[in-house]
């Protein structure tokens, strides 16, 4: 049934942006029941330590539990940003590319969701694509063309495909980016399906090369069967990799909330998946 209704439309868009929520949050609502997953998709059988090892791209360095650098959005009009960066993107410059994206991408966010600008009326049906453009983004982002909203996701994954962790992360928190709204997730399963697809290869990636973040959205994952069909094993276990590489406080109560959805000999398979995660993603 349209691989079911686009996987629930990607779980009401990750409900509600779930991955960019404050995880105290998360805690406080009981867990999903699983979402119907399409008969060809990978499902969570397996060793996810082995998993991370295939994952890791051939010479990868393995990175250290912080982040090596921030991606700061780059200020100014966007028609110049584009400018100065396409080229360098278009010449192999992956950072170059991924600061592209970012660029656009807050125009795009604010063209759906921003709203009317400076006091100007909504567009109307009668108005052309420019002015429509211009009434529904702030002066900086005027100037963007049509074509430069539709194939910014080349971009992303141009990163995100050389290994740009920040990039890998972005494409699977930012289902709307990728797949569109919730309409054209529903007029789409194919995108959605490969979507999902691409999104869990690039956590994996991004986890067995050290990062946190990476652990925390595949945990996620798994717990709210949106990205990658729900086992509340793995989603422990990759919590617990994360906790055993930088251990809180925190980390132990959102462990704890996890184990209450297991029986004890799941929970014991959970903690040694979680520690061969951490061997192969984050052990010094």
């Amino acid at each position: 049934m349209a691989a079911v209704l686009a996987v629930a439309a990607l779980a009401v868009w990750w409900r509600g942006h779930r991955m960019d929520a404050v995880p105290v949050a998360r805690m406080s609502v009981p867990a999903p029941t699983a979402q119907p997953v399409a008969a060809d998709e990978v499902g969570g059988a397996g060793d996810p330590a082995a998993e991370l090892v295939r994952a890791r791209r051939p010479g990868a360095v393995r990175r250290g539990v912080l982040p090596s650098r921030s991606f700061d959005l780059l200020r100014g009009r966007a028609v110049d940003v584009v400018a100065a960066l396409q080229p360098r993107a278009e010449a192999g410059d992956n950072e170059a590319a991924l600061y592209l994206f970012i660029k656009i991408e807050e125009c795009r966010y604010q063209l759906y969701h921003g709203g009317g600008n400076d006091n100007r009326p909504p567009p109307s049906a009668d108005d052309s694509l420019e002015a429509q453009l211009i009434a529904r983004t702030p002066p900086e982002c005027h100037g963007l063309t049509q074509e430069q909203y539709q194939n910014n996701v080349r971009w992303l994954e141009q990163a995100a495909d050389a290994g740009v962790v920040m990039a890998q992360l972005s494409y699977a928190g930012n289902a709307e980016a990728v797949v569109g709204n919730s309409s054209q997730m529903l007029a789409n399963p194919e995108k959605v399906i490969a979507y999902r697809r691409k999104a869990m290869q690039y956590l994996r990636q991004a986890a067995a090369s050290g990062s946190l973040s990476a652990l925390m959205s595949l945990s996620d994952a798994y717990h709210y069967g949106v990205l990658a069909p729900r086992d509340p094993i793995r989603a422990y276990a990759y919590y617990y990799a994360k906790d055993m590489a930088s251990p809180s406080a925190y980390g132990r109560q959102y462990l704890d909330t996890y184990a209450d959805q297991l029986e004890p000999a799941q929970l014991a398979t959970a903690i040694q998946q979680g520690k061969g995660i951490y061997d192969a993603c984050c052990k010094p």
